[in-house]
């Protein structure tokens, strides 16, 4: 055999501590080994350099679109860094442009992957399959073997034709086939049986000379690393994928990820070329690449509502959403590849893939006039279905995490006077829900449109459409909860959407899901907080449940006479965290103030109800009223007093407080009611008072 040409295909950075450079090269070789089919592949020279040519093209314009997509990473990060301090907002122009230009270079490139890789297609096998070669390199006599993997698509080797290739299979009965095998899952590579199947490869075959007795340990020496190193993969990248995949999705998985260009048999041992903008993990044997992508992108984007009866939109604050999320197969690489994405459902589970058929607004529209919608869905807007051929795949092991975020706008960080680490924090994205792969239930409750919330399954939930998260023409919904955790920022977000809408009716909330909420509100400055915690975080509790919990709650208060010790330690509560008020809304303030009120026979004879030399009464239940008056605030969490003043009681006030006439209910204006706002007509004065916040 003769020796082999070296053909230089592109020159890839591998430090970026270092930033040097190294040439890669192909070698053309006369064996090749094929990873999903366990075969030898055999061929003439010149036909081993047009293969290798052929792969060069693949791996060039695969490793330049990952270089691009890096490239116009760095440049949005570096426009979001110097975003966020408005100091130094002079200099955005310039960093503007760079992501301008670097989008523009980013979208070249993937148009050229895109013309070799074919188009994405959900319903078939999504693009054309490829085949992963592994060139056992031959150099002066064997030496210099060189370790790394080669792509080429498969109907380029089926036609290279007879003369030209010529295989050797490997045995595949359970007694030498060279596969670990568990409930039909491939679970390891065995070692022992790949070496005893290389020595008993026959040097000449229907009389045509294969190789030379040295090749023997050239294959050896490679295959076994090679099997090492995959079964070593297996271990280290158990939580992404457990089973060893040569699917046809699988191998275009990893081709998609740049693995022809690493001089690594795995690229985690070593420093792989291009990551890209996020930490990428390949699970090298699985073919799963674990990710995290921002959406639209890492500076997110403005959110604007616009209600049905209302000339005036709702401004609501930037927003984004972040997923970690596996991507297998041909639906995990269209994800990477194309312009723009959608929601689809697989299994009972929620995930996303690649949209040919759109692309992601420029960077300069998103900026500049971010996402306006209304609450109506468009029309052919779910995701398109994906077939079991798309993803080619371990389909079992879809994971997806992630949560939608949102930053409070840096003018009402000024007025709510935070300065120092405060601000810093403010100017922070923050998760008010977030998603996993499974369902929350939302779509088999029939509930609709573009972006809604509802009570759905013992959680507040939120289906968000993806065209709010990367613009027109992507398909498809998402599904988020907020875990209790987040229970915090969801009631901030909430009452910010409030008071923008000057706590006008809002129709994303659905009716029973802001009764919810109110209750909720309520119960939690209650001494029934660790129950409502517990049913929450469990998903236990219903719309019915809450309900009859803060009904009793109600009644217990205003007509037992012996609850004295509880009305105590509402104020308390309320007293002990003031700034929890600025994330309820105006019912559950008014429905507190009621409460507060509240007495009887029991009350003035508890002592803990007398304040000095037992002349004033309730001085705490005073104190926690009050708070209402001094901490007078926008449902933003803006106070109604300047930045940095002094925070002051007014008097106490003196004489009984009002006791409720027999038989008199609570008044529907204090009770949580989506629908009003202000007190009705036919309420009295005192009433009033008591729903204002």
């Amino acid at each position: 055999m003769s020796d082999t040409s070296i053909l230089p295909v592109a020159e890839n950075q591998l430090s970026k501590k270092e930033n040097n450079t190294v040439q890669i090269s192909h070698e053309s070789c006369d064996i090749y080994y094929c990873t999903g089919e366990q075969e030898l592949l055999f061929l003439t020279t010149d036909a081993a350099k047009v293969l290798d040519e052929h792969a060069s093209e693949i791996m060039t314009a695969v490793d330049e679109f990952h270089q691009a997509n890096e490239e116009y990473s760095k440049a949005v990060e570096e426009f979001g860094v110097l975003n966020s301090k408005i100091e130094e907002s002079s200099a955005l122009t310039d960093k503007g442009s760079n992501v301008t230009h670097k989008e523009a270079d980013l979208s070249e490139k993937r148009d050229a992957l895109q013309k070799i890789m074919g188009k994405f297609s959900s319903e078939g096998a999504g693009y054309e399959d490829v085949v992963e070669l592994i060139p056992i390199s031959r150099k002066n006599g064997g030496a210099g073997a060189k370790k790394r993997y080669s792509f080429a698509k498969k109907g380029y080797v089926d036609n290279l034709g007879a003369g030209v290739r010529h295989k050797v299979k490997f045995k595949q009965s359970d007694a030498d086939n060279i596969l670990k095998r568990e409930n039909g899952n491939i679970t390891g590579i065995s070692v022992s049986k790949l070496k005893k199947q290389i020595k008993d490869l026959e040097f000449e075959n229907k009389g045509i000379n294969l190789f030379d007795p040295i090749d023997k340990k050239l294959i050896d020496e490679t295959l076994t690393d090679w099997a090492d190193s995959w079964n070593n993969s297996l271990v280290s990248h158990k939580e992404i994928g457990q089973f060893i995949d040569f699917s046809a999705g699988a191998q275009f998985m990893r081709c998609s990820s740049n693995l022809a260009a690493s001089a690594e048999w795995d690229p985690a041992t070593g420093e792989l070329a291009i990551k890209g903008e996020f930490k990428a993990t390949l699970s090298l044997a699985s073919g799963i690449v674990e990710t995290t992508f921002y959406l639209p992108d890492r500076i997110g984007w403005s959110l604007t509502f616009q209600p049905e009866n209302r000339t005036e939109p709702l401004k609501m604050g930037m927003l984004r959403v972040y997923l970690k999320t596996s991507l297998i197969g041909f639906v995990g690489a269209s994800a990477q590849a194309e312009a723009q994405l959608q929601i689809t459902t697989y299994g009972g589970k929620q995930m996303i893939m690649g949209n040919s058929a759109g692309r992601l607004p420029r960077f300069s529209e998103r900026h500049v006039n971010g996402a306006t919608f209304h609450r109506a869905r468009e029309e052919n807007e779910d995701g398109a279905k994906v077939s079991a051929e798309a993803f080619g795949g371990a389909r079992a092991e879809l994971k997806l995490a992630g949560g939608v975020q949102w930053l409070q706008p840096p003018e009402l960080t000024v007025r709510q006077g935070k300065t120092g680490d405060d601000a810093k924090e403010a100017n922070e994205f923050a998760d008010f829900c977030t998603f996993t792969e499974s369902l929350v239930g939302m779509a088999g409750a029939g509930i609709g449109g573009t972006f809604q919330c509802d009570f759905v399954n013992g959680k507040f939930c939120f289906k968000i459409a993806a065209s709010l998260c990367v613009g027109i023409g992507a398909k498809g919904s998402f599904e988020a909860e907020v875990d209790f955790d987040k229970f915090y920022e969801f009631s901030k977000w909430l009452i910010y959407q409030l008071y923008g809408l000057d706590y006008a009716f809002f129709e994303i909330v659905a009716q029973k899901a802001f009764e919810a909420f109110t209750q909720v509100s309520v119960l939690l400055l209650s001494d029934l907080e660790e129950s409502i915690k517990a049913g929450l975080s469990s998903f236990t509790e219903t719309t019915e449940k809450i309900g009859m919990k803060f009904e009793s709650y109600i009644v217990s208060l205003e007509s037992v006479f012996d609850e004295s010790e509880r009305r105590n330690k509402l104020a308390t509560n309320i007293i002990k965290s003031p700034d929890l008020l600025l994330m309820r809304t105006p019912e559950a303030k008014g429905i507190l103030l009621y409460l507060l009120t509240r007495h009887g026979t029991a009350d003035h004879v508890d002592f803990d109800n007398r304040g000095d030399y037992l002349i004033d009464i309730y001085p705490e239940r005073k104190t926690g009223a009050s708070i209402f008056w001094w901490q007078r605030m926008t449902a933003t969490g803006v106070k109604m007093r300047k930045p940095g003043a002094v925070k002051t009681t007014p008097p106490a006030r003196t004489g009984r407080l009002r006791k409720r006439p027999p038989g008199w209910k609570v008044p529907s204006c204090v009770m949580p009611s989506i629908a009003i706002r202000r007190p009705p007509a036919g309420c009295t004065a005192w009433q009033r008072t008591a729903t204002s916040g």
